[in-house]
């Protein structure tokens, strides 16, 4: 049945496009994390995350957002493309798309750590924004990683929306019961939690922009 191949090969599209915004999303996320650990080593700061809060943040941004990607909506030209090269590689189109997270997530980090720390503040309260400004950003780049485009199909994957309210309702949890006290992290100030918001939303700003400069050899 025809109509039955067609369906088949929409449905491996589908699975093959969320497979690389799954891909895409884990990469640099986790690029970011290395660069931000190996940046404040080479420039002689203190660790701006310890161990346990790098796992915590693993928890909140490597799970359910990511889980929610593999089940993202297809976008509207998914039958319209030519069909893709058999040698094409999982990451292929990705490259700089990770690059360009990876450079922005460790500036931005790194500078709100640095800004923090050189005024003074206690480095528990330095590294609770550090932490809760990358889990910000990072939960607003899986939000960057649905499309090559900007700006688009933003709102249409409901599991995500899911995602994202219960990795910020847990990180509330953490940081306003006695839990924090076993992760280190304190809580934070309206002002603080302003701040890292308000970082997280530039920078999620200045990926989407930046899709309009990386040529994309598929369009997604």
């Amino acid at each position: 049945n025809f109509s039955s191949i067609v369906a088949a090969v929409e449905q491996g599209r589908i699975v093959y496009d969320n497979i690389k915004k799954f891909v895409n999303y884990l990469l640099s996320a986790n690029a970011v994390e290395v660069g931000i650990i190996v940046g404040a080593l080479l420039i002689g700061l203190p660790l701006p995350l310890l161990p346990l809060q790098i796992l915590w943040l693993n928890l909140m941004t490597d799970s359910w957002p990511a889980l929610a990607l593999a089940v993202d909506a297809p976008s509207d030209n998914v039958m319209g493309r030519k069909p893709r090269d058999p040698k094409e590689h999982i990451i292929t189109g990705l490259k700089q798309h990770i690059l360009i997270t990876t450079l922005v997530g460790v500036v931005l980090v790194l500078g709100v750590f640095m800004l923090e720390y050189e005024t003074g503040q206690d480095l528990s309260v330095v590294r609770t924004i550090a932490l809760t400004t990358l889990i910000l950003f990072e939960i607003l780049r899986a939000y960057n990683c649905k499309s090559s485009k900007p700006f688009q199909n933003l709102f249409s994957n409901k599991w995500l929306h899911v995602a994202a309210v219960v990795s910020i309702g847990m990180h509330l949890v953490l940081l306003y019961t006695p839990l924090s006290i076993a992760f280190k992290v304190v809580p934070l100030t309206g002002g603080e939690w302003l701040q890292s918001i308000g970082m997280a939303v530039a920078c999620f700003i200045v990926l989407e922009f930046s899709k309009l400069f990386v040529k994309n050899h598929r369009e997604a």
